[in-house]
């Protein structure tokens, strides 16, 4: 079907001026693409809009003055938490904030890219394949597979090319210090002991660069419409494990203290992924491997 060129493509990211919004800019823009952002915060850039996805009619307003030819959702409200009394205002944000954008850009032709989350397979049998039927253990991965759910539905009614993109654990330079990759790095780098659990957990991590490259993808390539797809490594890593890597490469004074932390409540054991669809669709390949990507994220934080 040939590729996408990304050269003068007028492009919105919600949420532009998050952690992996914006990469994704930056890159974007790099391809020598117009590249519009939105969110709830000011900024001077001149292409940011300042809206809150939940105002319907001023969102209406600013997507017909912008016009997107593809559209990135990256705006969420996160939470790990399992208390549902975050419920009702995270289900507002994650689900009506989407419907809102989408009824925004019902008569735009435009690809919508959502930024969807592994947790959705909750306590499936890994890896994790895009067939298996989501099990949310948590407010946060609820939203997700409703707003997964809506964007099927939605497109489905008013013929509009989306893609949900089920995006795993990632991690990258100056991430901020409430993930578990750099509040363990921050820690150790200050010879502070780092507190966790017994580690037994399994995940799939990507280094940021190669999760903006699926999305860079996800837009160039025609196979990847009405697709939801996984974006991940494929290789499953011990959280115990992780810790003692990077506390070889920062040969820190502290100690990681496994088991001084409890397990959640419902916790997922294995979240692991199969990229084998993105790989086939989009030609999808990680190319930052785990040693390597901790060694950078390690020197930029």
């Amino acid at each position: 079907m040939g590729t996408i060129a990304l050269k003068n493509k007028t492009i919105l990211v919600t949420g532009g001026h998050g952690y992996l919004g914006s990469f994704l800019v930056k890159a974007l823009r790099e391809e020598g693409a117009i590249v519009h952002t939105l969110s709830r915060t000011s900024s001077d850039d001149a292409f940011h809009h300042k809206v809150d996805i939940l105002d319907s009619e001023t969102l209406k307003i600013c997507m017909q003055k912008i016009n997107p030819e593809i559209v990135y959702h990256l705006a969420a409200d996160i939470s790990r938490t399992r208390d549902f009394s975050i419920f009702e205002r995270m289900n507002q944000v994650n689900v009506l904030g989407t419907l809102h954008l989408l009824q925004a850009i019902e008569n735009i032709d435009s690809h919508f890219i959502f930024a969807s989350s592994s947790e959705i397979y909750g306590n499936n049998v890994s890896p994790f394949h895009e067939h298996q039927i989501p099990q949310p253990v948590s407010p946060y991965s609820l939203t997700k597979v409703n707003a997964e759910n809506l964007i099927v539905t939605f497109c489905a009614n008013t013929s509009k090319k989306f893609t949900n993109l089920r995006i795993f654990n990632f991690y990258g330079a100056n991430m901020p210090e409430d993930f578990f990759i750099p509040q363990m790095i921050h820690s150790l780098k200050r010879n502070e002991d780092f507190l966790m659990t017994k580690g037994e957990q399994m995940r799939d991590f990507l280094h940021v660069d190669d999760v903006v490259q699926a999305l860079l993808l996800t837009a160039k390539n025609r196979n990847s419409y009405y697709e939801t797809m996984n974006v991940c490594s494929g290789i499953g890593t011990k959280l115990c494990d992780l810790a003692e890597e990077i506390n070889t490469q920062i040969s820190s004074k502290a100690r990681i203290v496994l088991g001084a932390l409890p397990y959640r409540a419902n916790e997922v054991w294995e979240m692991i992924g199969s990229n084998t669809k993105i790989k086939e669709k989009l030609g999808f390949l990680p190319q930052v491997t785990l040693d390597n990507g901790i060694k950078r994220t390690i020197n930029n934080l």
